[in-house]
C-alpha cells in the first residue's frame, strides 16, 4: 500500500510539474544500468540551435542514428528494432531517403532463387553504384577497391566492403553473398525495407514487404512462420547466451534473434545453417570491443569453420580496422574492431612490394619516385646524399644542396625559397657578405614592356688589398679593366665564361656560382656552397634555412611584407617603380591560350607536374607576357624559368620549344637542350679547360656542333682552324711566331714550339694584379643617407664627381640634413621610428637605439592554417594547395615512429553534388579520448577502457570567441576552428621540429617542409599529401581540380570580388601583411561563383587576411550587410542588447568557467561578443547568456543547470554549484515514471539503505 501511496505523490507531484510556471525543472530518467545519469534539465534554460556551441559533448566519433541490415537467407532488422524474414527473389528497397524530389540516397537489393544476394544498387548524391559478388561498378564503369570521388570512397573493412557517403550521410557495409548493413548518420525519412524511426514496420509485416517491392513480374511474398524445436532452442540459447547477448547492439534485441537462428536450425536440423546469424552478432558485439563473443568460433557446439587466410595470416574476430603497415607502422583507429584476416603481432602487412603479405619491420621495404628498394638497400639522395632503407622508412645523410637565389625580373626567390615580387627602379643590394657582394640594377623594362626587368648586375670582391668590381650589363657584356675576351675570363679569384649562347656562367674561388641568362631578357642566378654564407644579407636573404628571418632588413628589423623589405635595401634615394599591367586585350587573350601549355597534362612539361607545381608558373606565365609588346619572348621567357625550376630538382625537359619558342641560331650554330662549355672551345685544344670544373644547372641556347669548337670571334670551326692562346695572347691558325729566340707555330688549337714552353696564365696571386693601366688617385665621394648608411658602396674606384655631400662621418636623414650616424631614427613597415622606440615583431620586442634596431631573440609561438578548398600554410610559411578525398594526419608527433602523444586529423567535406568542400572534419586524438570538431560543434569519445571514471576534461578547454572555438591543450597545442572550413594550430615553442604532417616539421626551413611520413622529401604537394592519408584503403589523389578549374568563367567576377583584400579597405595592412597570398587563395575559393550564399569560401579567405592585419594590430571592419555579413543581434533574446559585433575581439566578461575578467587569448578574433550587466556579469559559456554566479550552468555529458543532481562515472552524486560540480561519494536513486512521450525521473526514498550508505 506504501508504493500506490508513493505512486499516486509521484503523478501528482508530475501533474504540476507539467502545468504550473513556477516549477522550471522537467526530470530526465536516470537509468541505473547507464554509466553516467542524464540530467535535470530547466526548461527555461533549454538551449536555441543558434547558440554557438562552447563545450563538447561526448559522443561515437561517428554519430548513428540508425541502423538496418539483412543477413543469412532473407533475415532483415529494421530501425526500429523489428526483425523479421522473407524468402523472394524479386527486386525490393531495401532503403532510400522518403521524399517526392531530391531523395539524397536509394538502396535497392535483390536475392536469387537461393536467397543469396545477388544484386545491390545505390544512388548516392549523383553517383550510381551496382554490386554484383566482386564486381563493383560506379556510374557504369567497374572500379577496383578502393576507389574514392568527390562524394563517396569504397574500401575493405576486415572481411567486408563498405561505402562511405563523404558528406556524411550514410555507411554501406556488405559481403560477397547474404550481408548488408546501412547505418545513417543523418536523420531522414526513410522507406522501404529499413522501415523508418517509429511505427513502421508495424504489425503487418506483409504489407511492410509489399510496400517495399520495387513493381515488375515478381511473385508476392510473405514473412517467414518461424519453426521452434528443442535442440534448436537449446543450441542458440546456449551461444547466444554466452557469447553476443550482453552486446550493447544485441541485448534489446536478443529474443528476436534467437527466434532467427531456431528457425534457421530446425528448419534444416543443421547446426552450419545458424552460422549467418552468429557471424551478424558477432558483427554487432565488435562496436564494443573485444569481448567474449571473440571465442564463438572456438565453441565445440560450434561448427561454423574459420574464414581461411592467406601466409602468415591469422583470422581474428576483433582485429584492427585500419592495420598496421609498412607505410604507416600507426596508423589512426576510426572506427571499432573488425572480424577478417590481419598479420600476428610484430608483423606489418606489406602495402608496398607483395601487397596483403605478412612481413616483419626490419623486412619492410621502401619506394621512391616509382620504384621499390628492399630493406638495407642504398639509394642517391639529392645533393650528395645517401638513402637506406631501414624499418619501413629512409633514413638519409644530410643532403648538402647549394642555396639559390632568383631575380627573374620583378619576381625574386630567396636562398631560403621564399618568393616574392618587388616593382623596383632602382640599384639594390641582392647579396652581402664581409668579403663579396652582389648588388642588382632593376629597372622600367624598355621596348614597350610594362613592369620591370633586371638591367645590370655587379659582383664586388673586397680584399685587405683591392677592390674588383664586375659589372655584367644586359647586352652580355662584362665591364673589368681585367677583361680582355668578353667570352672568357680567368684569375686566382674567379672565371667567368660563356655556357651558351644565353647564358655567361660565373664561378668564384669561394664556390659561389653566378648564371646570368642574357636573352630574351637578363635574368640572374646564384648559388651559394651549404654552412658557409649563413649570414649574407640583402634581397637574397640568408642561406640558413630559416625562412622566417629572410625579410631582415637594412635597419636589422624583421619586416613583414616583400615592399618594406626590399625597399630598405635600396642603395640610393630612387623613384618607386611601377607594377606590370596588360598592355592591351589582344596580349591578354594571347597570353591566356598559350601559358596553358604549362598545366597540359599531355604538354611536354607534364612530366614535371608532380615534381614542380605548374600553377604558380601558369599565373605568372599570364600576368608577365600580356605586359610585352613582343608577348611570344615573354612566354618563353617564363616557360625557360619552369624548366629550370625543373632542373634544379634533377627533372629534365627537352623539345619544349618546338613550334612556340622555336630557337633561331646564327649560321654554323646548333641549338641544344643541354649545353656542355667544357672543352668546347678552341681555348680548351690550348690549355686545360676551366669551365669542366663548374657544375651548376644545365642551360640551353646555340653551340657548335660535334666536332667543331668556339674560335676567339665566337664563331664554329673545326680543330684544323682554330686559333692558339698564350697569356690571354690570341694567335692565328698557322702563324709562325717567336717566343725568347724560340719559334712556335699554332696549329689545331695547339702551340707547337721547338722548345716547349709553359703554356699556362701569368695569374696574379697574393693580391697582385697584372695590369696595363696606372689607378685613378682621385676617390669618389659617396653620400650615404640614413638608410644606405648600412649598405656598402660599389663605386669606390670612379672617378670624383661633383656634388654637395655630407662631411666625412656624416649621413644625411630623410628630412635632407645630415647627422651623426648614430642620431639616425630607425624605420620598419614603411615609417621612421625615433631613438629609443620599441616597436613588437612577433613575440619579441625591437628597440631603436643609435639607428638600428636590437631585438630581442625569443622563440614565439608558429600557426599552421587550412582552409576552403585545402589551402594550407605551413608553420615554416610555406604556402600549397591539397584537397585530397582521404583522412589526412594535419599534425602529429609520431612521425613514422610507433609511439606518439596526438594527433590531429583532418578530411574534407563535401556540401552538394559537385563534391566542393564546404566544412572540414576535424579529430584531435590524444591520450584516451577523441576530441571531434565537426557539423559546428565539439564532441568527445573515449577511444580505451579506463580505469579513470571519467574523460579527463582537464587537459583541454574549450572556449567560444567571436565566430570562433578556441581549443587549448595543456601539451601546448591551441586550436582555432571557424566551424567551417578553417582551422588554424597555433604551438608553443618546445615543439619546434617535434611534428610532422601536413603542417610540415616546424624546423624553420622551408625546403624540407615536405617531408613524407617516411622520412623523404616529397618533389611536389601531391605525392606529399598522399603520404600522410591515415589509411591505405583509401586511393592516392591523382590529379587535382580547384574550383577555377572547374568554372573558368568565374574567374573575372573572383578577381573582382576579391580586389577587396588590394583596394582601400585593407590599405593600412598593406604594408605590415603581404596581401598577394591571401588574395589568390581568394580567387580559388571566389570561383565557386554559382555556390555564392551556399558556400563560404570567398568570406573565409578575406576574413583570413582581416585576422592577420589584426595581429600585427591593423583592425578593419570590413563585413556589411551586403558583403559576408554577421547578425549578432540574432543571439539577443527579445528586449536585450548584450551581443555585439566586434571585428577584432575577444572575451571581455568574466565567464563562469574562469571567473575572472577577460579571458586571455594570443589571437583578436571577431565575432559577437557579450557585454554582461552589472546584474548578470558572468556569461556562461554553455548556454551563451549572461547570468549571475549562482545561476551558472554545469557540464557533465551535457549541460547541467544550476542546482542540478547527477551521477557521475563511478556512481557519486554530484551537485552543480556556482558553475562547479561537486561531488560526494554518495548516490541517488531514481525510478522512471513516463507520461506520454516524456520519461521523469524521481529520487526514490523508498530504496533500501543498504546500497551505498544511502538512507531512507
Amino acid at each position: 500500500s506504501s508504493i500506490k501511496i508513493f505512486t499516486c505523490v509521484v503523478v501528482a507531484f508530475l501533474f504540476c510539474l507539467l502545468n504550473c510556471s513556477k516549477i522550471s525543472y522537467k526530470f530526465t530518467w536516470l537509468h541505473t544500468r547507464v554509466n553516467a545519469l542524464k540530467i535535470i534539465r530547466g526548461r527555461f534554460q533549454e538551449k536555441g540551435s543558434h547558440i554557438p556551441e562552447a563545450t563538447p559533448k561526448y559522443s561515437e566519433t561517428n554519430t548513428i542514428i540508425g541502423e538496418a541490415s539483412t543477413w543469412g537467407k532473407g533475415a532483415y532488422k529494421a530501425f526500429n528494432g523489428r526483425i523479421f524474414s522473407f524468402d523472394s527473389s524479386c527486386a525490393y528497397t531495401f532503403c532510400r531517403h522518403c521524399v517526392e524530389s531530391g531523395e539524397d540516397f536509394n538502396i535497392e537489393i535483390k536475392r536469387n532463387n537461393n536467397s543469396d544476394i545477388e544484386k545491390i544498387i545505390v544512388k548516392i548524391d549523383t553517383n550510381d553504384v551496382s554490386i554484383f559478388g566482386d564486381i563493383i561498378l560506379v556510374n557504369e564503369e567497374s572500379v577496383q577497391i578502393p576507389y574514392n570521388n568527390k562524394l563517396i570512397h569504397i574500401k575493405k573493412y576486415g572481411e567486408h566492403n563498405v561505402l562511405n557517403s563523404r558528406r556524411g550521410i550514410m555507411s554501406l557495409m556488405w559481403d560477397k553473398n547474404n550481408k548488408l548493413s546501412l547505418t545513417l548518420h543523418k536523420k531522414y525519412p526513410t522507406c522501404g525495407l529499413c522501415g523508418n524511426f517509429n511505427s513502421t514496420p508495424g504489425d503487418d509485416i506483409n504489407e511492410h514487404i509489399a510496400n517495399s517491392k520495387i513493381p515488375g513480374d515478381c511473385p508476392k511474398a510473405v514473412s517467414k512462420s518461424y519453426d521452434v524445436c528443442e535442440d534448436g532452442v537449446q543450441h542458440c540459447e546456449k551461444i547466444i547466451g554466452t557469447y553476443f547477448e550482453k552486446c550493447r547492439k544485441v541485448t534489446t534485441l536478443s529474443n528476436d534473434y534467437r527466434m532467427i537462428c531456431i528457425d534457421e536450425y530446425c528448419q534444416n536440423r543443421d547446426k552450419n545453417s545458424t552460422c549467418d546469424t552468429y557471424t551478424e552478432l558477432s558483427r554487432l558485439c565488435a562496436s564494443d570491443g573485444p569481448g567474449p563473443y571473440v571465442s564463438w568460433r572456438d565453441d565445440s557446439d560450434v561448427v561454423c569453420e574459420k574464414p581461411r587466410c592467406p601466409e602468415k595470416h591469422i583470422y581474428k574476430e576483433c582485429g584492427p580496422s585500419n592495420p598496421a603497415t609498412c607505410s604507416n607502422v600507426a596508423p589512426f583507429q576510426d572506427s571499432e574492431c573488425v572480424s577478417g584476416c590481419t598479420c600476428p603481432e610484430g608483423y606489418l602487412l606489406d602495402d608496398i612490394e607483395e601487397k596483403g603479405r605478412c612481413v616483419l619491420k626490419a623486412k619492410c621495404p621502401c619506394e621512391s619516385n616509382g620504384k621499390i628498394y628492399q630493406s638495407g638497400e642504398v639509394r642517391d639522395g639529392p645533393c650528395g646524399s645517401q638513402c637506406t632503407c631501414q624499418e619501413a622508412k629512409w633514413s638519409c645523410t644530410e643532403a648538402l644542396c647549394p642555396g639559390r637565389c632568383k631575380v627573374e625580373g620583378s619576381s625574386i626567390t630567396t636562398f631560403d625559397g621564399v618568393k616574392y615580387n618587388h616593382p623596383g627602379n632602382c640599384h639594390f643590394l641582392a647579396i652581402h657578405d664581409k668579403d663579396w657582394s652582389v648588388s642588382v640594377e632593376l629597372r622600367p623594362c624598355p621596348n614597350g614592356q610594362s613592369g620591370t626587368c633586371l638591367n645590370s648586375v655587379t659582383l664586388l670582391l673586397n680584399s685587405s688589398v683591392s677592390v674588383d668590381k664586375y659589372i655584367f650589363n644586359r647586352d652580355g657584356t662584362v665591364t673589368n679593366d681585367k677583361i680582355r675576351n668578353q667570352g672568357y675570363y680567368y684569375s686566382d679569384q674567379m672565371q667567368i665564361f660563356k655556357a651558351s649562347s644565353s647564358y655567361l656562367q660565373v664561378e668564384t674561388n669561394f664556390h659561389v656560382k653566378m648564371q646570368i641568362q642574357i636573352v630574351p631578357v637578363m635574368q640572374l642566378y646564384v648559388s651559394m656552397p651549404p654552412n658557409q654564407f649563413t649570414d649574407t644579407v640583402g634581397l637574397c636573404g640568408s642561406y640558413n634555412n630559416r625562412a622566417e628571418d629572410d625579410f631582415m632588413s637594412s635597419q636589422n628589423i624583421l619586416e613583414k611584407t616583400s615592399q618594406a623589405f626590399a625597399d630598405s635595401w635600396e642603395m640610393m634615394p630612387c623613384p618607386k617603380g611601377n607594377p606590370t599591367s596588360c598592355i592591351s586585350i589582344e596580349k591578354e587573350r594571347y597570353a591566356e591560350k598559350h601559358c596553358g601549355i604549362l598545366l597540359d597534362s599531355s604538354g611536354p612539361f607534364a612530366s614535371c607536374h608532380p615534381i614542380v607545381n605548374p600553377k604558380l608558373y601558369h599565373e605568372e606565365c599570364k600576368k608577365y607576357t600580356c605586359t610585352c609588346d613582343n608577348s611570344e619572348d615573354c612566354l618563353c621567357t617564363i616557360l625557360g624559368n619552369y624548366v629550370k625550376a625543373c632542373a634544379e630538382k634533377e627533372t629534365y625537359i627537352v623539345e619544349w620549344r618546338t613550334g612556340l619558342c622555336d630557337h633561331s641560331c646564327p649560321s654554323g650554330l646548333v641549338f641544344k637542350y643541354n649545353v656542355k662549355a667544357c672543352n668546347s672551345s678552341c681555348r680548351s685544344l690550348s690549355e686545360r679547360d676551366r669551365s669542366c670544373d663548374v657544375e651548376d644547372v644545365p642551360v640551353d641556347g646555340c653551340t657548335c656542333p660535334d666536332g667543331m669548337y668556339h674560335n676567339n670571334e665566337e664563331n664554329c670551326v673545326p680543330k684544323s682552324q682554330c686559333d692558339c692562346y698564350l697569356n690571354d695572347e690570341v694567335i692565328q691558325p698557322g702563324k709562325l711566331i717567336h717566343i725568347d729566340d724560340n719559334k712556335c707555330v699554332c696549329r689545331d688549337g695547339i702551340l707547337l714550339c721547338q722548345t716547349p714552353i709553359d703554356l699556362t696564365l701569368q695569374n696574379c696571386s697574393g693580391g697582385t694584379e697584372f695590369v696595363d693601366c696606372r689607378d685613378p688617385k682621385a676617390q669618389r665621394r659617396v653620400d650615404s643617407t640614413c638608410s644606405t648608411r648600412n649598405i656598402p658602396s660599389f663605386d669606390e674606384n670612379l672617378p670624383c664627381k661633383r656634388g654637395c655631400y655630407c662631411p666625412i662621418g656624416m649621413v644625411r636623414n630623410s628630412k635632407g640634413n645630415c647627422v651623426f650616424p648614430e642620431d639616425c631614427p630607425c624605420s620598419f613597415g614603411g615609417q621612421e621610428y625615433d631613438q629609443g622606440s620599441v616597436t613588437s615583431v612577433g613575440c619579441n620586442k625591437c628597440t631603436c637605439i643609435k639607428g638600428s634596431w636590437s631585438c630581442t631573440h625569443n622563440e614565439c609561438q608558429t600557426t599552421c592554417h587550412i582552409y576552403g578548398e585545402g589551402h594550407v600554410r605551413t608553420f615554416d610559411g610555406k604556402s600549397y594547395s591539397f584537397d585530397g578525398l582521404c583522412q589526412y594526419s594535419f599534425l602529429e608527433d609520431y612521425c613514422g615512429r610507433e609511439n606518439g602523444t596526438f594527433r590531429l586529423l583532418t578530411e574534407s567535406v563535401p556540401c552538394c553534388e559537385n563534391g566542393l568542400t564546404c566544412s572540414r572534419k576535424i579529430i584531435v586524438a590524444f591520450q584516451d579520448q577523441n576530441v571531434v570538431l565537426h557539423d559546428g560543434k565539439v564532441t568527445a569519445a573515449k577511444t580505451t577502457e579506463s580505469k579513470e571514471c571519467e574523460i579527463n576534461g582537464n587537459t583541454y578547454s574549450v572556449h567560444t570567441v567571436g565566430l570562433y572555438l578556441i581549443l587549448k591543450f595543456l601539451n601546448g597545442i591551441t586550436i582555432i576552428w571557424d566551424k567551417n572550413t578553417r582551422v588554424s594550430v597555433i604551438l608553443d615553442p618546445h615543439w619546434n621540429g617535434k611534428v610532422c604532417g601536413l603542417c610540415g616539421n616546424n624546423n624553420g626551413d622551408l625546403k624540407d617542409d615536405f617531408t613524407t611520413r617516411y622520412s623523404s622529401v616529397a618533389a611536389g604537394a601531391l605525392e606529399f599529401g598522399n603520404s600522410w592519408k591515415t589509411s591505405q584503403e583509401c586511393s592516392d589523389t591523382v590529379a587535382q581540380a580547384f574550383p577555377c578549374d572547374s568554372n573558368p568563367y568565374c574567374k573575372a567576377w573572383a578577381v573582382r570580388k576579391c580586389e577587396i583584400i588590394r583596394d582601400s579597405t585593407f590599405r593600412d595592412c598593406h604594408s605590415k601583411v603581404d596581401p598577394n597570398a591571401y588574395y589568390d587563395a581568394c580567387i580559388e575559393e571566389a570561383c565557386a561563383c554559382d555556390m555564392e550564399g551556399k558556400y563560404l569560401g570567398f568570406c573565409t579567405a578575406v576574413a583570413m587576411y582581416a585576422e592577420a592585419c589584426s595581429a600585427v594590430g591593423v583592425c578593419v571592419r570590413w563585413r556589411k550587410p551586403e558583403l559576408c555579413p554577421v547578425y549578432c543581434d540574432y543571439y539577443n533574446a527579445p528586449g536585450e542588447c548584450s551581443w555585439h559585433y566586434e571585428p577584432c575581439g575577444t572575451v571581455t566578461a568574466k565567464t563562469c568557467k574562469d571567473q575572472v575578467i577577460g579571458q586571455k587569448f594570443s589571437a583578436l578574433l571577431e565575432g559577437c561578443y557579450a557585454k554582461c550587466p552589472d546584474s548578470a556579469p558572468y556569461l556562461d559559456e554553455n548556454t551563451m547568456k549572461c547570468v549571475s554566479l549562482s545561476e551558472c550552468s554545469c557540464f557533465y555529458n551535457d549541460i547541467i543547470p544550476a542546482g542540478g543532481v547527477i551521477q557521475d562515472n563511478c556512481g557519486r552524486t554530484c551537485y552543480c554549484i556556482a558553475g562547479e560540480l561537486e561531488c560526494s561519494g554518495e548516490s541517488l536513486h531514481f525510478i522512471l515514471i513516463e507520461l506520454g512521450k516524456t520519461r521523469y525521473g524521481v529520487w526514490d526514498p523508498f530504496r533500501s539503505s543498504t546500497e551505498k550508505g544511502v538512507g531512507t
